[in-house]
């Protein structure tokens, strides 16, 4: 199973294209899918137990049957009572054997796969995806349920399921990644990790991610020998004196981060050249990227005066990061603090800190880094449509408007030059009076798509569970409904959790 293929079969809910149904107690016709739920008595006291059903009412009313898909997915990844996740588990699997729909049958074999591998049945999961067989499927290449399987401290397991699952061109890719997973969480299982590793460059690579953990000063002079020893009519990428350097010096640094070891982390970054060139952007996002989602402020004040890419170059950090959200408020704001010695790179931290701090619910501290931070004269000075930040601020003005107090609203908006964004703070009053409305039980014209959306979210930071689930109720469209009805109880399942 591919990267590829589990993004696309996990992917939040909110991006499938997917509305409220008459009854207070209703059953589905037929054998489609079977829902109890007493409305309103859901409507008047929301809780996560009768929000979801409401989203699988709404789901089996979208023709297709994606609705119902990516409702049972998401409740299967997020509702917190492991034992209910089997149960929504049964109920998935009892409804994709009676659908119609193309693709949704198939479609049951990665996800009950991926519930397996969440509960440590990872024998289960090869067994589902028809890994175990002698001759695997080639479609169902494993190198995700291997890393997983790893990361659950299942390290010797893993290399035999290498060897016999896994191209032989890419094995050796793999092994480095379980050997940093090794270092991290399974130092006893590391020599036996490296030393399954067969390819020459892979090797050495083994050998800087050890030195790293170890935090061995040597690895600079054999490092220098290497690039000494490049030479032109040598097979890639030994004959390149460039990768040799950057490559391994990057497999030292993330050693120390493997293992936990700053001191080694400064000698790695003392050792190294600078990160300034097109083709050191790559490594250093990766770095920050690992940095920020483990909250490490003290390491990025360490990488941050080594960031000195070219003009028109810059880091990547959205990607693989959503474990940041789970940091704590004060560990968010550390590392959007600490992005201040990231140079260039310091807005894209900050923004990302900013977006965390929202999604936990954290408004009024996302609002303050938000101004502290200088992004609000960066908003000012940009073309609003033009760059990220104007995104960043939509988000964060819908959760500002939501929380309110309606004082602290108007003093910032009345700070606000940009003319995009003083349009889409427009927007969002004229929409937030509509929610109220709506809410009263005042409809009228039915709102499109993108107005739902912009309501949905301003209710939903208000932390209000009775507004946010009537917002949700009032959506026409089955499939947007459902959507809504996910992410409230989401929302709910959180809150309960922080």
């Amino acid at each position: 199973m591919t990267r590829a293929l589990r993004s696309v079969l996990f992917a939040a809910v909110a991006s499938t294209a997917l509305g409220l149904a008459a009854p207070v107690l209703a059953q589905a016709p037929g054998p489609t899918l079977s829902v109890t739920v007493d409305q309103a008595a859901c409507l008047a006291q929301p809780h996560p137990t009768c929000t979801a059903e409401l989203a699988l009412l709404a789901a089996r009313d979208e023709v297709e049957g994606w609705a119902v898909t990516a409702a049972f997915e998401a409740f299967i990844s997020a509702d917190p009572d492991l034992a209910v996740r089997d149960r929504w588990m049964q109920r998935y699997e009892a409804w994709a054997a009676v659908a119609t729909v193309d693709g949704i049958k198939e479609r049951i074999i990665p996800v009950r796969a991926e519930h397996l591998a969440r509960k440590g049945d990872f024998a289960g999961a090869y067994r589902e995806l028809g890994l175990d067989r002698a001759q695997p499927d080639a479609l169902a290449e494993p190198s995700v349920l291997i890393l997983d399987e790893a990361r659950a401290g299942r390290i010797r397991d893993t290399l035999s399921r290498v060897d016999r699952l896994v191209e032989s061109d890419s094995r050796d890719d793999l092994r480095l990644e379980i050997l940093e997973i090794a270092l991290a969480r399974a130092p006893a299982d590391a020599d036996a990790v490296a030393a399954s590793i067969k390819d020459r460059f892979s090797r050495r690579l083994a050998q800087a991610l050890q030195a790293g953990a170890r935090g061995d000063q040597a690895i600079g002079r054999s490092i220098d020998e290497w690039v000494r020893g490049v030479r032109a009519n040598q097979t890639a990428p030994f004959d390149d004196a460039d990768t040799a350097r950057r490559d391994s010096w990057d497999t030292f640094l993330r050693g120390a981060v493997a293992a936990n070891n700053l001191e080694a982390f400064r000698i790695g970054i003392a050792g190294r050249p600078a990160f300034d060139t097109a083709a050191d952007a790559e490594g250093a996002s990766k770095l920050l990227r690992v940095l920020m989602r483990e909250g490490r402020a003290d390491w990025i004040r360490v990488l941050g005066p080594a960031l000195k890419l070219p003009a028109g170059e810059s880091v990547s950090v959205d990607e693989d990061i959503g474990a940041m959200r789970a940091l704590p408020v004060d560990k968010l704001i550390g590392v959007a603090a600490a992005a201040e010695a990231t140079g260039s790179a310091r807005g894209a931290v900050v923004d990302t800190a900013v977006e965390m701090l929202v999604g936990r619910g954290a408004i009024a501290e996302a609002r303050d880094l938000f101004v502290s931070a200088g992004r609000l004269d960066e908003l000012n000075r940009v073309t609003f449509d033009q760059e990220r930040i104007g995104v960043v601020f939509e988000t964060l003005w819908r959760a500002i408007v939501g929380r309110g107090p309606k004082e602290t609203v108007d003093a910032l908006a009345a700070r606000i030059t940009s003319a995009g964004a003083k349009d889409y703070i427009g927007r969002v009053e004229r929409l937030t009076t509509r929610m109220r409305e709506i809410a009263a039980g005042n409809k009228g014209e039915e709102p499109a798509d993108d107005e739902w959306a912009i309501m949905l979210d301003v209710a939903i930071a208000s932390g209000d569970p009775v507004l946010m689930t009537r917002i949700a109720a009032e959506m026409k469209d089955p499939g947007l409904r459902s959507t809504a009805f996910v992410q409230v109880t989401r929302n709910l399942w959180e809150r309960t959790a922080r």
